[in-house]
């Protein structure tokens, strides 16, 4: 079976589950960060900090133990993961396969770490043509698919494009099976676990949740190969779920929820705690990349003036903003 995920952190969580390895955390070194002019920890103190992340590492430990002792098996292999880190919900779509309008939408996103943007752009274009490749094959070739997918609109647009992708081959002689992000999980002591992407997902629990997937009929997958010929024809420069529909959106739909955190900070703000708190605080299913360059374009447009600049090797957002008086 081929198994499709739209992260690549997704697919690292999928590879440990498929090949099984459970490896559990060791205890590593406990580090303290001292703020400028704090004063130091006592050694008793100090002693109270080692102990304290001792235990918080053993109970992790006994965690992944337990974890993986409750595993179901997932069968497969390496090469069955195909990964489309391809951010489809940014750029224009209107080409067919993966090409310039897809890297010009991953230089974008990836644009916030200019020092690897183009390396890492280029990594997930090939590594996306590749699978593409592969999944025409396999499922040309009769194999079955199973996608993942969370609520973020990446993953949205990529089901709606692999359904149109693979269309060419008659959608009613393809098997594709949807496992969707479960809302929540209950573990045996009672504790409940959220996940915002698969890309947060434990590797034991992958071979668990493999088992609520649902065949998705052919009419299924016709209707979403026709969300996607939609979207393709209006060619947005974003697109986001809305209320559970996958929609074409104008390139400051997330603005209100930045200038909603900026407006409750001082003039002179950390623009890393900014993006930081949108993207825990809204759960938006986006990254920093989107968000970061809505900042710039405030920049650009005399809203925001920028006070320090990031290092050569720090994200472009790790700087300081000040709001431009009048505006705010």
């Amino acid at each position: 079976m081929v198994e499709v995920v739209f992260e690549d952190s997704a697919a690292g969580s999928l590879r440990q589950a498929l090949v099984g390895r459970h490896k559990v955390a060791e205890a590593g070194i406990v580090l303290y960060v001292r703020e400028e002019g704090e004063d130091p920890l006592s050694p008793e103190e100090e002693a109270q900090l080692r102990a304290a992340e001792r235990r918080r590492q053993q109970e992790e430990a006994q965690r992944q133990r337990q974890g993986w002792a409750e595993s179901l098996p997932l069968p497969g292999q390496l090469g069955d993961i195909l990964v489309f880190h391809l951010a489809h919900s940014v750029g224009e779509i209107t080409e067919e396969g993966i090409g310039p309008q897809r890297e010009a939408a991953l230089r974008k996103v990836m644009g916030v770490y200019p020092f690897l943007a183009a390396e890492v752009a280029e990594t997930l274009l090939a590594r996306g043509r590749a699978s593409h490749k592969a999944l025409l094959d396999r499922a040309g070739q009769g194999e079955a698919v199973r996608v993942w997918t969370g609520p973020g609109p990446d993953d949205a647009c990529g089901l709606a494009w692999l359904a149109h992708t693979l269309r060419p081959l008659g959608l009613e002689k393809v098997s594709v099976t949807q496992v969707v992000l479960p809302d929540f999980w209950e573990r045996p002591d009672g504790t409940v676990i959220r996940w915002n992407s698969w890309g947060e997902m434990e590797p034991w629990m992958w071979g668990r949740l493999a088992q609520t997937g649902r065949r998705l009929p052919a009419n299924v997958l016709r209707g979403l190969a026709g969300t996607w010929q939609d979207l393709q024809r209006e060619n947005a420069p974003l697109r986001a779920v809305v209320n559970g529909r996958l929609m074409s959106v104008p390139e400051d739909w997330y603005d209100p929820f930045l200038r909603r955190e900026i407006a409750a900070r001082p003039a002179e703000f950390s623009a890393a705690q900014v993006v930081g708190t949108v993207l825990g605080k809204y759960q938006l299913g986006i990254g920093d990349g989107e968000l970061a360059c809505r900042l710039e374009a405030m920049v650009q447009g005399g809203e925001l003036q920028q006070v320090t600049y990031p290092g050569p090797e720090d994200p472009s957002y790790h700087c300081r903003l000040r709001k431009t008086p009048g505006v705010w």
